[in-house]
C-alpha cells in the first residue's frame, strides 16, 4: 500500500451521553456531522430509523434527538457515516475464531436476533439486537479476521412482523456492498457472509425491547470493557455477546486495514474509494480541508504554493466539504475508475504563491496586490471619491 490513513487524535467525552436520560442509543457529539456543522444536510442516521423514532435538534441537521420510542435496533449506528452513535449490544470489533485446529474446519459464527429466545439460538452464536445494525465494515473485518470461518446470519423469519422489521431483510443492502467489495477484489473467501434461512414460528419471537440476558449478566461497567464476551445461557452451552469497545471514529482505517488483508494482491482497486474533483471555480479558501472529519482532505503548504491533498481511502463520503465550498467547486463520486488502483493521498488543489508588493506578504491568486492590501486600495478609492464628490457639491 502506497499509504494508510492516520488521523490525529480526538478527544470523546467518556461515556458518550445518552439522547434520552432513558434511551440505549448514545450519542457522541464531537463525532457528529450534524452537530458538527449544522445545516450541512448528514440525515443518515434519521433516514435509516425503520420507526422514525430520530428527529433533528435546532433546525435541519444539528444533529439527532428522539421523538419517539427508540427501539435499541442499531440500524442507525451501521448508517451512520462518522460512526457517531453506539447502542449495547452492537461491537464495532471483530469476533474473533477460536484457535484452528490441524485438519479440523473452523466453526461458522452464526448471528442471531436477540429477539430470537436464548434456547433458540446456536451455540456459540453472537447476539445483537437486529441482523440490521451490522455494517458491511464490520462483515468486511469479520471476513479479514477468519476468512476460513463459514458467517451465516441467521433470517427467523420475524422482519415482517417485528417492530423494527420490514418486508426486506434488514441485512441485505450491507450483505450486497459485502458482496459488489470481493467481486472487486476478485476474491472469494471461503466464508463470505451468507443470509441463511432458519425460520421459527412466528409466536416464538420475543417482543421485548431488551435482551435480559445481557443486563443482567454483563454489569454496566463490563458493558464497555471489550469487543465481545461468551456467557453461559439457562440450558447449557455458550452464546457469544457483543458490546461496544471504547468510542472510536476510525472506520475508514479498519476498513483499508480490512481491504488490504482480504485482497489478492497489495495494490487495491480505486473502485473501493470515493473520488473527489476540484472544478476551476476553486479559489483556495481550503474551507473543505478545515471541515473534513475524518482528514481525508488536508492542506499543504510549500515555497512553491500552498494547497490541498486528497487520500481517498479516509473519506467516508459523508459530503460535508461539498456542501461547504463557498464556490461550490468539489465533485464527490461514491466510486472511482475501475481501471484504476488506489495511488494513495493525491492533489486536489495547488496554487502558486506571490508576494506582495506593498506589505510583503506571501498570497495566492493573480491579482497585483494580496487581498488586505487590495481591500485597502479599494477603501481609499472609495473615500477619495467620496470627498471629492463632496467638495465638489
Amino acid at each position: 500500500m502506497n499509504a494508510v490513513f492516520s488521523p490525529e487524535p480526538q478527544t470523546r467525552p467518556q461515556p458518550w451521553p445518552g439522547l434520552d436520560p432513558g434511551a440505549r442509543l448514545r450519542l457522541d457529539p464531537a463525532a457528529c456531522l450534524g452537530r458538527r456543522y449544522p445545516g450541512t444536510g448528514c440525515r443518515s442516521c434519521a433516514d435509516a430509523c425503520p420507526v422514525e423514532a430520530l428527529a433533528e435538534v435546532g433546525g435541519p441537521s444539528s444533529g439527532p434527538s428522539l421523538r419517539g420510542d427508540c427501539l435499541g435496533c442499531g440500524r442507525c449506528v451501521a448508517a451512520c457515516p462518522s460512526e457517531a452513535l453506539a447502542v449495547p449490544g452492537l461491537s464495532r470489533a471483530p469476533v474473533a475464531a477460536a484457535p484452528a485446529r490441524p485438519g479440523v474446519a473452523p466453526a461458522p459464527l452464526a448471528i442471531d436476533c436477540w429477539r430470537v429466545p436464548w434456547a433458540d439460538s446456536p451455540a456459540g452464536a453472537l447476539r445483537v439486537p437486529c441482523l440490521g445494525g451490522l455494517s458491511a465494515t464490520w462483515l468486511l473485518e469479520q471476513l479479514a479476521e477468519s476468512p476460513q470461518r463459514p458467517l451465516t446470519l441467521l433470517d427467523r423469519g420475524f422482519c415482517t412482523a417485528c417492530p423494527v422489521g420490514g418486508a426486506i431483510h434488514p441485512a441485505i443492502a450491507a450483505l450486497a456492498e459485502v458482496g459488489r467489495t470481493l467481486a472487486t477484489l476478485r476474491v472469494s473467501p471461503a466464508g463470505p457472509p451468507r443470509l441463511v434461512q432458519f425460520p421459527l414460528p412466528p409466536e416464538r419471537m420475543d417482543r421485548d425491547l431488551g435482551e435480559p440476558l445481557l443486563e443482567i449478566r454483563v454489569s454496566r461497567r463490563s458493558l464497555f470493557a471489550g469487543p465481545g464476551r461468551v456467557i453461559q445461557p439457562p440450558g447449557g452451552g455458550s452464546l457469544q455477546v457483543a458490546v461496544p469497545p471504547e468510542p472510536s471514529q476510525a472506520q475508514p482505517q479498519r476498513r483499508l486495514a480490512a481491504l488490504s488483508r482480504l485482497a489478492a494482491q497489495p495494490a487495491l482497486p480505486a473502485a473501493l474509494f470515493p473520488t473527489l474533483a476540484a472544478g476551476a471555480d476553486c479559489s483556495g479558501h481550503r474551507v473543505c480541508a478545515a471541515a473534513c472529519p475524518t482528514g481525508a482532505i488536508r492542506e499543504y503548504r510549500t515555497e512553491q504554493g500552498l494547497g490541498t491533498d486528497f487520500d481517498a481511502a479516509a473519506c467516508i463520503a459523508c459530503g460535508v466539504c461539498t456542501r461547504l465550498c463557498p464556490e461550490q467547486a468539489l465533485t464527490l463520486l461514491p466510486a472511482g475508475d475501475a481501471a484504476d488502483t488506489y495511488p494513495g493521498p493525491q492533489p486536489l488543489t495547488r496554487f502558486a504563491l506571490s508576494t506582495c508588493p506593498d506589505c510583503g506578504a506571501d498570497y495566492q491568486g493573480g491579482e497585483p496586490a494580496c487581498p488586505a492590501c487590495l481591500r485597502d486600495h479599494s477603501f481609499a478609492r472609495d473615500a477619495f471619491r467620496t470627498l471629492f464628490d463632496a467638495a465638489a457639491a
